[in-house]
């Protein structure tokens, strides 16, 4: 398994019955800020971030100055998720496994087996 969790391992499911629905033909990936390591969920059909994973009508817009909820840092220009992201936006299935997002991808093996 990658050490990286994909998009093909987000659950669509958990996130719609948590309240996640946004426009329609959602597309979903995490990313974390590069300073601090809080963890987004993105849906990037719309640049929405989902800001708190205990929370999801706690939403922000990318098509704006995005700062961090945790650290207040300004996410750094370029894109943050998808084959051109920069590693150090990815997030680890152990930087998963310990957020509140936890819920929201499923491994294809064990949980942290791949630490």
């Amino acid at each position: 398994m990658s050490r990286y969790v994909p998009e093909t391992a987000i659950d669509h499911d958990a996130i719609f019955r948590r309240g996640g629905e946004n426009c329609g033909d959602e597309d979903f990936a995490l990313f974390k800020c590069p300073t601090c390591g809080h963890i987004y969920l993105m849906d990037y059909e719309v640049d929405t971030v989902y800001l708190d994973g205990a929370d999801l009508s706690k939403r922000g817009d990318l098509n704006v100055s995005f700062f961090c909820v945790s650290c207040k840092k300004e996410m750094p220009p370029g894109p943050c998720v998808g084959t051109r992201a920069k590693e150090e936006f990815m997030v680890t299935w152990q930087e998963l496994k310990t957020s509140p997002w936890s819920w929201a991808a499923k491994p294809l093996s064990g949980f942290g087996d791949e630490a």
